[in-house]
């Protein structure tokens, strides 16, 4: 795991504490003491909350994220949520965080496309950039609940060789106007692997003079 990534990340999304997360498992972190409040990023997309905290009411996982991105080829996987509260939820943000670099390197160098599918509009729908921003996929989720949502990624098909790995950040709005985020966050890796080359067309063979 990439803990300068990580902690960059869980700092601009105010998830956990630094000294919480250097603690946690390798694949899952947990986010601080229950009760403690965050301020909302300018990024938010929940207008109508009233209260900030970090007592999750869900939990977030991606389902089939592919270990290998064929470079200019779109690969699907679900981002699913699950309300593990006793409360309904009103609105549902997800955020799969991924970025990957050239083999051998530590610079993220390889441009990777993520979007999610917008079932309402019918339409696909760019990811945010930004770990500290959300997409809102879902706008009720009922106690015990989950949502299911498809998304894609894709590296540039001129991509080279390389290493990555994703996040999934979840965040919630209560219909009580409490607002907070996931309770777990995982990594997962994945390798790029250049697209085939294009095979040459076959010359036309020139007809035979006399």
């Amino acid at each position: 795991m990439n803990l300068r990534r990580i902690l960059a990340t869980l700092a601009a999304t105010t998830v956990v504490a630094p000294a919480v997360l250097m603690s946690a498992p390798a694949a899952v972190a947990q986010p601080a003491a229950a009760g403690a409040t965050a301020t909302p990023t300018p990024a938010d997309s929940f207008p109508t909350c009233t209260t900030w905290t970090q007592t999750p009411r869900t939990t977030t996982e991606l389902l089939g994220f592919p270990t290998r991105l064929v470079a200019g080829t779109w690969s699907t996987f679900t981002f699913r949520t699950v309300n593990i509260s006793a409360s309904p939820l009103a609105a549902i943000g997800a955020n799969a965080d991924t970025t990957a670099w050239l083999e051998g390197t530590n610079s993220p160098r390889i441009k990777i496309t993520t979007q999610w599918y917008d079932k309402a509009a019918k339409k696909w729908r760019p990811m945010p950039t930004s770990p500290a921003e959300f997409a809102t996929v879902a706008r009720a989720l009922k106690p015990g609940a989950r949502s299911d949502v498809k998304m894609r990624v894709m590296a540039d098909r001129r991509s080279k060789a390389g290493d990555g790995f994703t996040f999934d950040y979840g965040r919630f709005a209560g219909k009580d106007g409490v607002c907070g985020h996931a309770a777990t966050i995982h990594e997962y890796n994945f390798v790029v692997v250049p697209a085939a080359p294009t095979p040459k067309p076959t010359p036309t063979p020139k007809p035979a003079t006399r």
